[in-house]
C-alpha cells in the first residue's frame, strides 16, 4: 500500500513509521508539497498540522500537493474542524475521510481550567499584589468542589473537561445529539434543552462546532438565562456566539466573565469591543498545542490505518 507523509512528520518519528508500516510503501511529500518520487496513485494520506497551514497559506504548495495525491483512497486529518472549504475539498476527494477529534482534548481542557482557575483564585490580583509589593491577603477567592460545570457538545474535548471537573469535585452536565453515560457525567441534556442546562451552571464550556444548528446558538437569551456569576469559555467555534450579545452580557453583568480561545472573525478585529472588556480574556486560537498533540495524531492515524487495512469502520469518519 502507498502512503504519504511529510518529510518533516516522518523524520521526527521515523521509528515508529518504519516499524508499524514496513510492510508498506511510504512517500515523503517535500516542502514545496511534492513527492519525489511521484507514484502513479496513493492510497492513503496523513495529513499534519503543517500541511494544512501551508496549503491555506501557499497556493502553489496547494496546488502541488493537491496533484501528489490524486485518486487518494483515504485520508487521516489531524485537526477536528470539518467545516472549512480546504477540509471539504479533501473529503470530496477521497472515499474515507476521518478527522482528528480527541487529539488535542487534553491540551484544550487544560487551557479551559488554567482559566477557571485564573478566575477562581484571582491570580490577576494577586499578580498585581506583586508588581506592588504588598502582602495582602485575599480571603474572597474560591474553590470548585459542588460547583456546576455545563458542557455544550460533549465529545472528546467536552469529555475531557468532564474528566478534570470532577477531579475538582464538581457536577458536570452536558449536551449531546446521541445517548452518553460516563462516571463523569452526572446528567446528559439533549441540544434542544440547552437553556434548561444553562440556568444550573456556574461554568459553561462552549465545544461545539459550527453548523447549520449551532450557527450563534450562544446568543442573548443563552447569556440573560445563566447565572450573573457565570462564566463562559469558548474553545468550539467561533460562529456558534453572537459576539454582539456576549459583549453586551459582559458589559452589563448577565455574566460575569468570559475566556475566548475562537473568535469570528479570526483573527479577531481590532475594531471589536471585545478586546477592552477587562472581564474577557481573549487568545489566538492556540489552546490546542502542546508537546504531546503531535504524538496523538500520529497514533490516531496508525490505528485507522491498521483498521483501513482490516476493512473496519475508521475512528472519527466523516
Amino acid at each position: 500500500m502507498k502512503v504519504c507523509i511529510s518529510e518533516s512528520t516522518y523524520n521526527s518519528f521515523k521509528e515508529i513509521f518504519d516499524e508499524r508500516l514496513n510492510d508498506h510503501e511510504i512517500f515523503l511529500l517535500d516542502r514545496q508539497g511534492k513527492l519525489s518520487p511521484k507514484p502513479e496513485s496513493l492510497e492513503v494520506v496523513f495529513i499534519s498540522y503543517e500541511i494544512m497551514f501551508k496549503m491555506l497559506k501557499d497556493e502553489d504548495y496547494r496546488e502541488n500537493f493537491l496533484d501528489s495525491i490524486k485518486g487518494v483512497k483515504f485520508i487521516q486529518a489531524s485537526w477536528a474542524g470539518v467545516e472549512s472549504e480546504a477540509a471539504q475539498d479533501l473529503i470530496k476527494r477521497c472515499d474515507f475521510f476521518s478527522h482528528g477529534g480527541g487529539v488535542h482534548a487534553i491540551t484544550i481542557s487544560t487551557y479551559v481550567f488554567a482559566q477557571i482557575l485564573r478566575r477562581v483564585k484571582d491570580i490577576d490580583a494577586h499578580i498585581i499584589l506583586q508588581k506592588n509589593k504588598e502582602w495582602t491577603q485575599m480571603t474572597s477567592v474560591g474553590e470548585l468542589t459542588d460547583l456546576v460545570m455545563g458542557i455544550a457538545g460533549y465529545g472528546g474535548i467536552g469529555q475531557e473537561v468532564a474528566r478534570l471537573a470532577k477531579a475538582f469535585r464538581m457536577e458536570v452536565l452536558a449536551t449531546k445529539r446521541t445517548p452518553a453515560s460516563s462516571e463523569n457525567l452526572d446528567r446528559l441534556y439533549k441540544p434542544s434543552d440547552l437553556n434548561k442546562m444553562l440556568k444550573r451552571c456556574d461554568f459553561v464550556v462552549n465545544c461545539l462546532p459550527v453548523n447549520p444548528e449551532t450557527l450563534k446558538i450562544f446568543s442573548k437569551e443563552q447569556f440573560q438565562i445563566m447565572k450573573p456569576s457565570a462564566m463562559f469559555i469558548n474553545v468550539g467555534r467561533g460562529q456558534t456566539v453572537n459576539e454582539e450579545d456576549l459583549h453586551g452580557a459582559l458589559k452589563s453583568g448577565d455574566i460575569d466573565c468570559a475566556a475566548l480561545d475562537v473568535t469570528d472573525p479570526e483573527p479577531l478585529n481590532e475594531s471589536s469591543p471585545l478586546w477592552g472588556l477587562a472581564n474577557c480574556f481573549i487568545t489566538p486560537h492556540d489552546s490546542a498545542w502542546g508537546p504531546k498533540a503531535t504524538i496523538r495524531a500520529v497514533d490516531l492515524f496508525l490505528q485507522n490505518f491498521q483498521r483501513y487495512e482490516k476493512g473496519e469502520k475508521l475512528h472519527n469518519l466523516v
